[in-house]
């Protein structure tokens, strides 16, 4: 028998294995990972964004901003949460900054096109995102390793229990705080996973100012 006829079968095991390990996911990282309903809900909400927002941006100045979370709405960490049910292990910060530092995370589907159809307009992107802010550099680098981080981009990540994102809010729109330098910003749109992406939970203005993503693998409810 010739090595090659051993290893065949050899590797038809180790794709075998690794279909049963995808297969014995938790069903919310399974519906992420694979099922094409995710994908398309995401697509779907950054063309409806498009749709909605590229007329008003046409208009738009640089005190007009679109404000985004990062993690399930512009990056995608399904990767880290694989590993995490792997290792029979939940979230724990330590692991997520290890993980955030790798620069890892993909793309949520539609994300990027839409964001350079953005681009093409004066309007800034805000993340205002919970990732700590010693987290800032790999997480500039990650985006830039996807293509879609400009110069001009603003973060605004948290330092601290206090420093939510209610308080992130209110200083891009009176421009305190870290925004001071910038100056008030006007919300044209927000873009999340959560409600607490969002000032408030008015649902008319879903699909209009409100662009939210499915997330089922983490979250409050």
């Amino acid at each position: 028998m010739t090595n090659k006829t051993l290893l065949i079968p050899l590797l038809l095991l180790l794709t075998n294995l690794q279909a049963l390990e995808e297969k014995g996911l938790p069903n919310d990282v399974r519906w992420v990972t694979q099922s094409k309903e995710y994908s398309s809900l995401c697509t779907q909400t950054y063309r409806l964004a498009a749709q909605v927002l590229l007329p008003k941006l046409k208009n738009a100045g640089s005190g007009d901003a679109l404000v985004m979370d990062l993690d399930e709405t512009v990056l995608d960490n399904s990767k880290y949460q694989v590993e995490r049910f792997r290792l029979n292990l939940g979230f724990t910060q330590e692991s997520w900054s290890e993980w955030v530092g790798r620069r890892e995370a993909g793309l949520v589907p539609g994300a990027k096109a839409f964001i350079e159809k953005v681009r093409m307009h004066r309007v800034k992107i805000v993340f205002l995102s919970n990732r700590m802010e010693y987290n800032l550099e790999p997480t500039r680098a990650n985006l830039a390793k996807l293509g879609i981080l400009a110069k001009d981009d603003l973060f605004l990540l948290r330092r601290n229990k206090e420093d939510t994102k209610q308080v992130r809010r209110e200083q891009i729109l009176q421009g305190k705080g870290r925004m001071k330098k910038t100056g008030p910003l006007r919300v044209i749109a927000y873009f999340g996973d959560a409600m607490g992406d969002f000032p408030d939970e008015k649902e008319e203005r879903l699909g209009e100012k409100f662009f939210i993503l499915p997330n089922p693998m983490y979250g409050k409810w």
